[in-house]
Order: structure tokens, then C-alpha cells, then sequence
């Protein structure tokens, strides 16, 4: 679940309105209209294969591999050069944000988990990690039959980038009353996710305590059956 410090993403709108990432790997990621990029963007003014982010000894950087057309970081024109958390590349119309993981969940993501009058939190400090919350298996494990041996999965990266899935579950998922279907859908603060008869209630809570880098993977959470619907 541990995002370490050489985690990396890059964030972008796709033509669907909806946010995607993809983590930085080892090697450089072409970005371009081109099939053969790593990250395929169709976008007016983008060109074929137009720029790379890759990661260097001091970091990640960017540069340009179109000879035509131009590369933008935070709105100066650059051809190469590092990049600094929050950065936005731009390419043509797309806009494509660079986000180092240490540096994006400065608040703890708190999961008020209760079922009737039963209530426990857990706290999330880490940006970048994906947590499964089950009966049977993942990171939070819940004792309640209502809900799935893999039930949910949240990511979290962050206030305004974390999201929520749910895995196929038998008894299903709601976000705010509403069925939780399709691909992940995005979690902001105050939201509640409904697991059975599990009540998920989703808050940002503060600052990491300091020196803390890490959340137990396996956090056993226990439901005490009170009858309630």
C-alpha cells in the first residue's frame, strides 16, 4: 500500500470528462496522437509523438521531441527541463499535471466505518496507496456477512484525487444513496459509501502526523452484529 518517494504520476482530463493517471515507470513515457506512445492523446495540436517525461537521478523531467510543435510547462515554452510537483505540461490543448505522490496527501484520508451505533475509524496517510476493504481479503477486513469477501477498492492520492470501485461485489456498493457501478468514481469529503450494511463515511482530516510513512496493510475491523438493517 506504501507509496514511496520515487512514486510519480501524471494526471489528464480524457475526452469524456473524466480524470486519469497513470504512474511514471522506470523508463521514459512518450506522449503523443501516435499509436506507438506510451500515453496515446488525440487532442487538437498534439502531434505524433510530441514529448517524454522520465525519470532522472534528481527526479522526473520533460522534454520536447517534436521539432514543430511546442511544449509548455506551467504556460513558459520549455524544450527540456525538471519538473516540480503540481507542474502542468501542455501540450496543444491538453493539459497534463505532474504530481509527486509524497507531496500530494498532505491530510490523512479517515474512513468513519459503523454499522447501527458501532463506529471505528481507520486513517489513510498515505498518498498513492490503493486500499481493498473485504470480508475475507484486502487491507481492511470487515466481519459482516453483508459484505463481499473483496468488496471496494479506494485510491488514494490525495483531497480532489482519490476515487472509489467497486469490485464485483454480491450485495453491490452505493455512493450517496446512489449504485456504485461502472468504472471508480471520484470520492470527495463527507461522501458516503454504503457496503451492505456497512456505512463508509469519507473525510480529510488534517495533516499526516510527522514521521509517520505507512498504515498496518492488513487492519482487521470488526462489526458487532447489532441487528440493525
Amino acid at each position: 500500500m506504501s507509496a514511496t518517494h520515487a512514486d510519480a504520476y501524471l494526471f489528464w482530463t480524457d475526452a469524456g470528462g473524466d480524470l486519469q493517471r497513470v504512474e511514471l515507470p522506470n523508463r521514459p513515457v512518450t506522449i503523443g496522437a501516435g499509436a506507438p506512445c506510451g500515453l496515446v492523446l488525440e487532442r487538437e495540436g498534439v502531434g505524433p509523438v510530441h514529448a517524454a517525461v522520465e525519470r532522472r537521478r534528481e527526479g522526473c523531467g520533460v522534454r520536447r521531441l517534436s521539432r514543430v510543435r511546442p511544449l509548455r510547462v506551467n504556460g513558459v515554452d520549455r524544450d527540456c527541463g525538471p519538473l516540480a510537483s503540481g507542474d502542468v505540461i501542455e501540450l496543444g490543448t491538453e493539459e497534463i499535471r505532474y504530481v509527486d505522490a509524497p507531496e500530494v496527501a498532505p491530510t490523512m484520508l479517515r474512513l468513519e466505518m459503523s454499522r447501527g451505533d458501532d463506529e471505528i475509524h481507520v486513517d489513510l496517510p498515505v498518498a498513492g496507496s490503493v486500499t481493498v476493504i473485504g470480508r475475507m481479503e484486502g487491507d481492511i477486513l470487515v466481519d459482516d456477512d453483508s459484505v463481499s469477501s473483496r468488496h471496494v477498492e479506494i485510491e488514494n492520492f490525495g483531497e480532489g484525487l482519490c476515487w472509489v470501485r467497486d469490485l464485483g461485489s454480491t450485495n453491490g456498493s452505493k455512493l450517496n444513496d446512489e449504485p456504485l457501478v461502472g468504472s471508480r468514481q471520484p470520492l470527495a469529503d463527507g461522501d458516503v459509501i454504503s457496503l451492505g450494511r456497512v456505512r463508509v463515511e469519507v473525510s480529510f482530516v488534517g495533516e499526516t502526523p510527522k514521521g509517520l510513512s505507512g498504515v498496518v496493510q492488513r487492519t482487521v475491523i470488526f462489526v458487532p452484529d447489532t441487528g440493525a438493517a
